[in-house]
């Protein structure tokens, strides 16, 4: 099995980076395949709301999302971003990414395709926040939810943690390796 995942942090080395490669370990000691993408190193055209994949199923770009990012997404068994909040929702790289994903939308809900079949795929959203706000999530969270149904991926839940905004912040937390550890048990 596949384990996926979206970086969506421009910042190299940060929380949320951090949180993800915490996950990805995790993983692996399991026994699961791991893959991270990183969504600021990706070259991905923004959508430009066309209709192509909504006819035709594929998208006019040729871009790292139609070679790179949407074979890995079709392949996953399990997928997991994790971000950072921008004013309260995800940074304009994993937008973008996240806006793509349209094309898979379109072959699910309007050509009828089914690609998965009786594949119970999973989706997990890791975010890291600067403030202590009570909806800092909020926004990611419904974003993420809308992502994972266009992907045919059921989302099981979050990991967030809030008051990170320093760089390394993240390797302090002192719960980070058993919540880890409890989120990996439950997919």
């Amino acid at each position: 099995m596949l384990v996926l995942g979206i970086n969506g942090s421009p910042r190299h080395k940060g929380n949320s980076q951090h949180l993800m490669s915490c996950f990805m370990e995790e993983m692996k000691v399991r026994g699961y395949d791991t893959q991270v993408l990183n969504a600021v190193k990706l070259k991905i055209n923004p959508c430009i709301g066309c209709g192509n994949c909504e006819t035709e199923g594929v998208c006019i770009f040729e871009d790292d999302f139609t070679h790179i990012f949407l074979p890995a997404m079709i392949k996953a068994d399990i997928v997991v971003i994790s971000s950072p909040v921008y004013f309260y929702a995800f940074p304009a790289v994993l937008k973008a990414l996240i806006d793509r994903i349209q094309v898979m939308w379109s072959r699910k809900y309007r050509l009828k395709m089914d690609e998965f079949k009786d594949r119970k795929r999973k989706g997990v959203l890791l975010a890291s926040g600067a403030t202590h706000g009570k909806d800092l999530f909020d926004g990611l969270k419904l974003t993420a939810r809308y992502f994972f149904d266009a992907a045919d991926i059921k989302y099981e839940t979050s990991l967030c943690y809030r008051g990170m905004d320093e760089k390394g912040e993240m390797e302090n937390q002192l719960t980070l390796s058993e919540d880890i550890r409890d989120l990996a048990r439950k997919l």
